[in-house]
């Protein structure tokens, strides 16, 4: 591990003691060991724990290499396993070639606060409140999620495919999702690949087996289909 990256691993300790409990404090180091967390605090936020990959939302922004013309994003939505939303923010850290080595991810559970300032609001403005919480709880777009292993990341982007294109498989038992899967044509498998590797996903060690594995192919199929879309 570089000593650049060492000395965030103490700043994420230093954060965390800083921000308290509600911020869970992420690194993933990208030069070394596969975008996996090399230090985290509080993971308990978004159910996650060393060596754990990265999230969807780091894998889009390393693949539309939005780190070349930017240091960070700022609060972005993100949503927990456990299905909290939460407000994020990321630092790209780079090397003095401007390669990007790492990120410093902050995810900060504000459900405490809303709650509280919900309840203080409730008293003054009962009606405007309603609204608020409801334009809250209906709102649809989820940029960041979070996954455990490379196939809970492969699962979150290849349900959200098949979800956009009208493939309802979460009321199906497992013989007959594995039906559903095996009746794609192959552009229709060409057009999941080439999302999967739009949003990065083939960055992650063993990706590749993983989705072969979901889509009941080969993984020489699989390479031939990446080789296509290059």
């Amino acid at each position: 591990m570089s000593e650049i990256l060492e000395r965030y691993k103490v700043l994420v300790s230093f954060l965390e003691k800083m921000l308290g409990p509600n911020y869970e404090i992420v690194l993933h180091d990208l030069k070394h060991n596969n975008g996996e967390i090399i230090a985290i605090e509080n993971g308990y936020i978004t159910g996650r724990k060393l060596g754990d990959p990265l999230s969807t939302f780091a894998l889009q922004t390393i693949a539309d290499k939005k780190y070349e013309t930017s240091d960070y994003v700022l609060n972005y939505n993100a949503k927990s396993k456990s299905g909290r939303l939460l407000r994020s923010s990321t630092l790209y850290i780079k090397d003095d070639n401007k390669e990007l080595i790492a990120l410093l991810c902050l995810n900060f559970d504000d459900s405490k606060f809303l709650d509280l300032s919900e309840q203080l609001s409730k008293l003054v403005h009962p009606d405007e409140t309603l609204f608020k919480r409801a334009q809250i709880d209906n709102k649809s777009e989820m940029i960041e999620n979070f996954g455990e292993s490379v196939s809970d990341v492969t699962q979150i982007v290849l349900e959200e495919y098949f979800r956009n294109n009208n493939i309802n498989l979460d009321n199906l038992s497992a013989s007959q999702k594995q039906t559903q899967i095996e009746s794609l044509s192959q552009d229709a498998r060409l057009a999941i690949v080439s999302k999967l590797n739009d949003r990065g996903v083939f960055l992650l060690k063993g990706a590749v087996n993983e989705v072969a594995s979901i889509l009941l192919c080969s993984e020489p199929t699989i390479y031939r289909y990446l080789n296509r879309l290059k």
